[in-house]
C-alpha cells in the first residue's frame, strides 16, 4: 500500500511524521517542543505564528495549499500547547521565542516570510527585535511580516482612544482554567447541536407527511372535504349539495376559491410555521438568511462518486470536514497553554503585555531595524539613536530597507474592533522611515476567517 495523501486517506495522511514532529529538548530552554513542517519541502520557508488558544493542528487543513504554491510552512506549539512542555506565564513570550528559534536552527532554516494571526504579534514583535539572526539576512534587510488579525491591546478607560472589551469581566482563574472548563462546554455544545438537528429533521418529516395528508384529502375526487363553494358566505354548504367532478389536475383553478385554495392554504401555513416569508428575513444589508431547505454544492459534490469529484478538491472525504478532524486532534492534545494566551491578551501576567507594551516594542523594531542597516554600527548604541552626546535630538538617516509589514483587518471583527485596528495601525505607522504598513480592510471579514 502507498504513501496515504491527502485525498486517499485523510486521517493516515495527517498521522504523517511532519504534523508531528518533536524537538525532544530544546537546547535554549530545556524543553520538549512540538511542531509541525508542512507544504513543500522545498518551497519558500514561511513561518506561522499561531493565534491563542490553537496548537499546531490549526494549520494542517492548509498543506495541500502550501504544496500547489510552493510554500514550506514551519509552526512551532507554544508552551502548554500540543507536546511542549509548559513555562510559567512571566516566560512565556520569552521562552516561546526561543524554542521558535531553535526549532529553526534544528531544521536549518533561516525564513525571510513571517506570519502572525491574532495573539502571534507578540511573538513576532519579540522574535524581530530579539532573535534577528533566525532570519536569513538579520535586520538587513528585515524579513516580510504578516499579520492576519493581529491583537490590539487593551487600553485604559481614560484613553482617548479607548474601546470596550465585551469579555474583559471574566475572573482571572476562570481564564487560567479553561483548558479544563472548555472541553466540556464544547461537549455540551455539541450534544446542544445534535438534539437541534434531530429536532429538525423530525420537524422536516412531520412537515412533509402533513403536507401530503392535506393534499390527499383536498385533491383526492373521493374525499368528503373535495368540494367547492360557490359563495363567499361564512354559512356552511351540505356536503351533498355541489360534488365536484373536476378532475386532480384542475384543482386550484376554481375562480371562487375553491378546494385548491385550501390546500394551497394549508401548504403557505405549515410552510410558515418557522416565521418564513415571502421575502427573507435580512441579517444584515445584503445579507439573506439562506435556504436550508435546498441541497448546497458540496452536499452534491459528496454524493458524487470519486470520478466525479472536483478537480480543485484538497482533501478527500472525512466523517465530518478536515477542519473537525483536525479540531479533535488539538483537543485531545495538552492545552494548559490556553489560558496564559488569553492573559496575556488581557494584560493580566506579571509582566506588561498592554497598550504600553505594543508602543514600546514597535519603538524597539524601529531603532533595531535603523541600527542594524547604519554604517559603523559597532560605534552607535541602539538605545541612544535619537540623542547626541549632549542630549539633543539628532535626526536620524533614511534606512535603505525598511520592514514590509501587510495587516488584515476584518470590519466585522467583535475581538478587535474599529477603535482597535485603527489605533494599533497608528502605532506602526508612527515610524514610516523605517515600517512601510500597507492595510488590507476586509468589510465582510471577522476575527477568524480572513
Amino acid at each position: 500500500m502507498g504513501v496515504p495523501t491527502a485525498l486517499s486517506d485523510p486521517p493516515a495522511y495527517l498521522a504523517l511524521s511532519k504534523f508531528n514532529r518533536q524537538l525532544k529538548r530544546c537546547p535554549r530552554t530545556n524543553l520538549s517542543v512540538t511542531f509541525s513542517d508542512i507544504g513543500d519541502e522545498k518551497g519558500i520557508p514561511l513561518l506561522y505564528l499561531l493565534p491563542s488558544g490553537c496548537s499546531r493542528w490549526i494549520a494542517a487543513p492548509m498543506d495541500p495549499l502550501l504544496k500547489a504554491y510552493g510554500v514550506r510552512m514551519i509552526v512551532v506549539d507554544r508552551p502548554g500547547c500540543g507536546g511542549t512542555n509548559e513555562v510559567p506565564l512571566g516566560e512565556r513570550i520569552d521562552r516561546s521565542c526561543e524554542m521558535i528559534v531553535s526549532v529553526l536552527e534544528h531544521l536549518n532554516i533561516r525564513p525571510t516570510n513571517i506570519l502572525a494571526s491574532s495573539a502571534g504579534i507578540y511573538y513576532a514583535l519579540t522574535l524581530l527585535t530579539r532573535h534577528p539572526s533566525a532570519f536569513s539576512t538579520g535586520l538587513n534587510p528585515p524579513p516580510r511580516l504578516f499579520l492576519i488579525a493581529p491583537w490590539s491591546p487593551l487600553l485604559p478607560v481614560d484613553h482617548p482612544d479607548y474601546w470596550p472589551f465585551r469579555w474583559d469581566w471574566i475572573p482571572s482563574p476562570l481564564i487560567a482554567t479553561q483548558h479544563l472548563t472548555t472541553p466540556h462546554l464544547i461537549k455540551a455544545a455539541a450534544q446542544a447541536q445534535k438534539a437541534y438537528d434531530t429536532g429538525i429533521k423530525v420537524f422536516n418529516n412531520s412537515k412533509s407527511i402533513a403536507v401530503k395528508w392535506f393534499k390527499s384529502i383536498t385533491e383526492d375526487p373521493n374525499s368528503p372535504f373535495s368540494t367547492a363553494t360557490t359563495t363567499s358566505s361564512l354559512t356552511p354548504t351540505p356536503i351533498s349539495s355541489t360534488t365536484n367532478t373536476s378532475t386532480p389536475s384542475n384543482v386550484g383553478t376554481n375562480e371562487n376559491g375553491g378546494n385548491g385554495d385550501i390546500a394551497k392554504s394549508a401548504s403557505d401555513i405549515l410552510n410558515n410555521i418557522r416565521g418564513s416569508t415571502t421575502a427573507k428575513p435580512s441579517v444584515g444589508e445584503g445579507t439573506d438568511i439562506p435556504d436550508l431547505t435546498e441541497t448546497t454544492p458540496m452536499e452534491n459534490d459528496e454524493e458524487q462518486d470519486d470520478a466525479s469529484q472536483p478537480k480543485n478538491r484538497l482533501w478527500g472525504k472525512c466523517e465530518c470536514c478536515v477542519a473537525c478532524l483536525t479540531s479533535s486532534y488539538m483537543s485531545a492534545e495538552n492545552g494548559q497553554g490556553i489560558g496564559q494566551e488569553h492573559l496575556i491578551c488581557l494584560n493580566r501576567g506579571p509582566e506588561d503585555t498592554g497598550s504600553e507594551w505594543l508602543r514600546r516594542t514597535v519603538k524597539d523594531l524601529a531603532d533595531t531595524i535603523e541600527f542594524a542597516q547604519l554604517e559603523n554600527t559597532h560605534l552607535i548604541n541602539p538605545s541612544h539613536l535619537n540623542d547626541d552626546q549632549n542630549g539633543e535630538v539628532r535626526h536620524k538617516r533614511k534606512i535603505p530597507y525598511p520592514i514590509d509589514i501587510d495587516v488584515w483587518w476584518g470590519w466585522l471583527d467583535d475581538m478587535v474592533p474599529r477603535k482597535g485596528q485603527l489605533y494599533f495601525n497608528k502605532i506602526l505607522d508612527a515610524y514610516p522611515d523605517t515600517i512601510k504598513l500597507t492595510i488590507h480592510d476586509v468589510e465582510d471579514g471577522d476575527h477568524t476567517d480572513l
